[in-house]
């Protein structure tokens, strides 16, 4: 397991306010808990994207790592706040050459797919985000990833049945269309490898106000990715069932990859923890491979940065983003400085 290096509560944060009574709570794994601090995104070096579904923000972060063994412990800076251009922010997607920003809304009639351009010196995102796709009555559209390239952007939709979509950046044009054909589940998030050969897919049951259900089922699937015509391909190898590592997974992220073994990270917000799997394309199998981080409060984004030192974990119980460093067991770094 990961040991965190960081963990912060959300400025001005909605459980600390008293109109939260007001707000909609959703039962996962048996339990209540208010969509917060939702998705996250690398950029730029130690630099982080952090959208607040209820909170209705995004905002920008420096990460100071500190130095192991100083006085100068890890802290973020709040760089830029941005609330328009919003509605209900699910997940934000930065793309790797840093010039444009990808937000997903998943309870808006009006936004369903936001771009963003950054400016190149202050890191701030431009609020008039140009509408990708347009949200409509009954659509929820929930994790979104940019490709290696930057060439292509992909997000899924858990509306019924719920799809996964590739459009290419420069035209907007469609170059996938991934139907759900595991319904009820829907497709929560797609991530793609840093070398760009394959992408993820997580699905599970959506959370529902009432009840709901203890355990739900969850698949993790593989994909080839074809990067120049921005297609996913056939199915190379999944997992799937109601174990401890699928329970209601949400967003995804590649770890790393080495060309004969891919780590992906997966947030279950029904078990409170941040699972690892690892790919092996040889083979053509998915497994479970560990835990790395656990006794968070309903983990629901996990982005890891380009270097594979640290990864990023947005937690909807508290309201919070915690930093934890990937160990040498995953592909962290073993040096002991934290720059």
């Amino acid at each position: 397991m990961a040991g965190l290096v960081l963990s912060h509560v959300s400025e001005r944060s909605v459980l600390h306010q008293p109109e939260v009574a007001g707000l909609q709570p959703y039962t996962v794994a048996g339990r209540k808990r208010l969509a917060t601090c939702s998705g996250v995104a690398w950029f730029r070096g130690h630099h982080l994207a952090v959208v607040n579904l209820y909170g209705g923000h995004l905002r920008v972060y420096r990460f100071h790592p500190g130095r192991a063994g100083s006085a100068t412990r890890p802290q973020l800076e709040l760089l830029h706040e941005m609330t328009e251009g919003l509605s209900y922010p699910e997940d934000v997607a930065v793309s790797p050459d840093g010039t444009l920003l990808a937000v997903t809304h998943s309870m808006s009639d009006d936004l369903g797919v936001s771009l963003h351009a950054i400016d190149p010196v202050s890191l701030a995102p431009s609020p008039s985000g140009a509408p990708l796709r347009r949200g409509t009555r009954g659509s929820a559209f929930h994790g979104v990833s940019f490709t290696p390239d930057s060439r292509h952007l992909a997000f899924t939709e858990i509306g019924a049945p719920g799809y996964v979509e590739v459009v290419r950046v420069g035209t907007r044009e469609r170059t996938c269309l991934l139907e759900n054909r595991h319904a009820p589940m829907r497709p929560k998030s797609v991530a793609f490898s840093r070398d760009g050969r394959f992408a993820a897919v997580a699905m599970a049951l959506n959370v529902t106000p009432g009840p709901g259900a203890i355990a739900s089922e969850g698949l993790l699937s593989v994909h080839r990715f074809d990067a120049a015509r921005g297609v996913i391909g056939e199915t190379l190898a999944e997992v799937h069932g109601t174990g401890t590592a699928l329970v209601t997974m949400e967003l995804c992220t590649f770890l790393a990859g080495t060309g004969t073994a891919y780590r992906l990270l997966v947030a279950n917000q029904g078990a409170d923890m941040v699972t690892a799997f690892t790919f092996d394309p040889g083979t053509r199998s998915l497994a479970f491979t560990g835990i790395l981080a656990a006794g968070l409060s309903f983990p629901h984004g996990v982005d890891a940065c380009a270097d594979g030192r640290f990864v990023a974990v947005t937690t909807y119980g508290d309201d919070s983003v915690h930093i934890a460093r990937v160990p040498p067991s995953l592909g962290g770094d073993t040096g002991r400085s934290m720059e």
